[in-house]
């Protein structure tokens, strides 16, 4: 549970401005103040997206739950997962109607789920207080990301898909999928792997996992993922459309405006650039405030610039 300092912590960022609060954690990442006015880089980018690119479709796509009507209205039913229930509150989940086996997600954030392959081995007081912490949280005002500011929370409880599970994540620009993202072994030895949509792996790392030893081949259904995700992304500058597949198929995953919050490292360094180099600002709206935080930062950043 967050202790007294942790919420003087919360209460203290969200005085602060969205400007100062994304530049103090990008310059901590890679060393370097955001450039809002001229970004070139594909993290740098997600920052200004974050602020000032508000497609209020991005709040409905972001919400885990919602969006399932959104896939449902774009006739994509088949790829979305069995929800078996929803919930507002975790205290009415009833245990004892449920599988076996099943995942626990919130609607409003990233990472956090609950996977239970065994629900006589589940303490349920701890997953309900899990949950009751995880929905008294805004998760907006950890990285600024605007899409999940007005998400309703909610509980969704879904099928669990049996391993070995992969991930198939389409970075999309203006509606066009160009890089694709493997996701393999998240339980034992995670290893991730960026191919072009002709299935040429790069010679790339992103984050804090390794390749695979080999690339692997290019699935049957992946002219399928790749018109989904097309459809799917058509209404953005850009989104990334991830789907779970095995052995049953693939299902939609979710849709994300802002992979690794815009902090997740290239290497080398010049594929942050290369996803930069098609990804369109041009909904992007500066506000007047935002234009004077950006001058106080750099007044501040200038004041204390290391000797």
């Amino acid at each position: 549970m967050y202790t007294f300092l942790e919420e003087l912590k919360t209460l203290i960022r969200k005085s602060m401005s969205d400007e100062f609060i994304i530049d103090r954690k990008f310059s901590r990442a890679f060393g370097r103040h955001v450039d809002f006015y001229h970004p070139k880089t594909f993290n740098e980018k997600l920052q200004v997206q974050k602020l000032y690119v508000k497609n209020p479709k991005m709040t409905s796509l972001a919400d885990k739950y919602e969006v399932r009507r959104h896939i449902q209205a774009k006739g994509h039913e088949g790829i979305l997962n069995e929800l078996i229930g929803v919930y507002d509150r975790p205290e009415d989940i009833d245990f004892n109607i449920l599988p076996n086996e099943f995942v626990i997600k919130c609607n409003h954030s990233w990472n956090t789920n609950i996977i239970c392959e065994d629900k006589s081995a589940l303490d349920k007081k701890k997953v309900v207080a899990q949950l009751k912490e995880w929905m008294s949280h805004n998760h907006y005002h950890l990285l600024r990301e605007w899409s999940y500011k007005n998400i309703k929370p909610k509980i969704i409880i879904e099928r669990f898909l049996r391993a070995p599970l992969k991930d198939y994540k389409f970075f999309c620009f203006s509606g066009t999928p160009s890089y694709i993202q493997v996701d393999s072994n998240r339980s034992n030895g995670h290893t991730l792997d960026i191919y072009d949509t002709n299935w040429h792996r790069l010679k790339c790392k992103k984050g804090n996992n390794d390749q695979s030893n080999c690339p692997e081949n290019r699935p049957d259904f992946f002219d399928d993922m790749f018109e989904i995700a097309k459809d799917l992304s058509s209404d953005f500058n850009f989104c990334r459309v991830d789907f779970l597949a095995n052995s049953e198929g693939f299902y939609f995953a979710e849709i994300t405006f802002y992979p690794g919050g815009g902090f997740s490292h290239f290497e080398p360094e010049e594929f942050d650039y290369l996803f930069g180099e098609n990804f369109s600002l041009a909904e992007a709206k500066m506000p007047l405030t935002s234009r004077i935080n950006i001058i106080w930062i750099s007044l501040i950043n200038r004041l204390f610039k290391p000797q």
